[in-house]
């Protein structure tokens, strides 16, 4: 099925279930529909993030009041404090694994190789946690300030992997308004068979094997060229952007660790990273049902390995971030237990258990039955 007859099929899905639900009229796509819950959650991020409301911040589709805003409210307090720790927590994790990889390379050259590929896997991992962090900082909730919110989001997660928060917040508000349709530009940005689903086994290994030896590498190339530098009017803080990379560049170089930050950090975020982004990505957004609002996006449970390497800070539960996005993502987990004890969203949520189990839901009949 060509991507353009994907989008017909889910265009077609949404509107029967729009009138399933009553709740939309003939030729109105389903997450436009707007209604006093959305405000609620609109004017609970007005308490908590007073000065950073962003208006297109806010819940793809209301179809119901899932939870009171008072408990919208209180989930979407930020601590400060948490996300600072997470921040720095995740550099504690990088640095001293790349020391020690690199470490053992210089004792000795064999076992350097071996622990290269710990570091390229690990540190991409962690690269992907900034990313997620990042992506906090979009939705302002790193700091109930903005200027100290997107300072801090820039100069420890956003900068030091090439992209700039500023600039993935021009499309990720766009994301959250129409997922998965011809107006999301993330879903525009995959238009390519690499992201048509079902896949048979094979073919979906081959993508992956691509992504880790870098053959997929100006896809993810074009990932950071889209998001390096915000569009239009500049602030101070994009002229900033250009101090920090002249000073990192130039410490490396004044040092002699150019090579190594380009074997143990730029490597992996071109590889390691791609492969980790493309599986979270496709547990978030594909091989769904997309025929009702709470089955445009998958909540996803994962294992230890999977908590680690794809779904850190609780990025799995992205339902449930998709529909209260002013909560932050520490508070995704008690956020997902009241969800849970809504009868409407227990019964028609997508919930998928490990990631193994997304990859089972994305494979096609015959590959699915092979495993069997």
């Amino acid at each position: 099925m060509s991507r353009s007859d994907q989008h017909g099929e889910i265009r077609k899905r949404r509107q029967v279930a729009a009138l399933r639900e009553g709740r939309a009229a003939a030729n109105r796509p389903v997450d436009s529909i707007a209604t006093s819950a959305e405000q609620d959650t609109i004017e609970i991020m007005e308490t908590t993030r007073p000065s950073a409301l962003a208006d297109s911040d806010k819940p793809v589709e209301r179809f119901g009041q899932l939870l009171p805003p008072e408990s919208i409210r209180r989930l979407s307090v930020l601590k400060p404090g948490v996300a600072v720790a997470h921040v720095f927590l995740e550099w504690v994790l990088i640095i001293p694994a790349i020391w020690a990889a690199y470490a053992v390379y210089r004792w000795n050259v064999y076992a350097g190789v071996v622990a290269y590929f710990f570091a390229w896997a690990w540190v991409g991992a962690r690269q992907h946690a900034l990313a997620i962090l990042m992506h906090e900082g979009a939705h302002y909730r790193l700091f109930p300030r903005k200027w100290l919110n997107d300072l801090f989001a820039e100069l420890f997660t956003a900068w030091p992997i090439m992209i700039s928060v500023r600039a993935y917040r021009q499309h990720h508000f766009a994301h959250h308004r129409q997922p998965n349709t011809d107006d999301d530009p993330d879903w525009i940005l995959r238009d390519d068979q690499d992201w048509q689903f079902p896949k048979s086994r094979a073919g979906l290994a081959k993508v992956f094997l691509f992504d880790v030896l870098g053959l997929n590498m100006k896809d993810q190339m074009r990932f950071f060229n889209r998001y390096f530098y915000p569009r239009g009017r500049k602030i101070w803080l994009d002229y900033l952007s250009w101090v920090y990379y002249a000073a990192l560049f130039g410490t490396l170089w004044y040092f002699s660790l150019l090579p190594v930050y380009l074997m143990y950090w730029l490597v992996p975020l071109l590889t390691s990273l791609k492969a980790v982004l493309r599986m979270r990505t496709i547990a978030e957004h594909y091989g769904l049902e997309y025929d009702h609002p709470l089955r445009q996006t998958r909540t996803t449970y994962p294992g230890l390995l999977g908590k680690l390497f794809i779904s850190p800070k609780n990025i799995g539960l992205h339902l449930d971030h998709h529909l209260y996005p002013s909560v932050p993502f520490y508070n995704l987990p008690a956020l997902h237990r009241e969800l849970l004890d809504v009868e409407e969203f227990k019964s028609q949520a997508h919930l998928t258990h490990t990631y193994r189990g997304v990859i089972r839901e994305c494979l096609d009949q015959k590959s699915v039955q092979a495993s069997a």
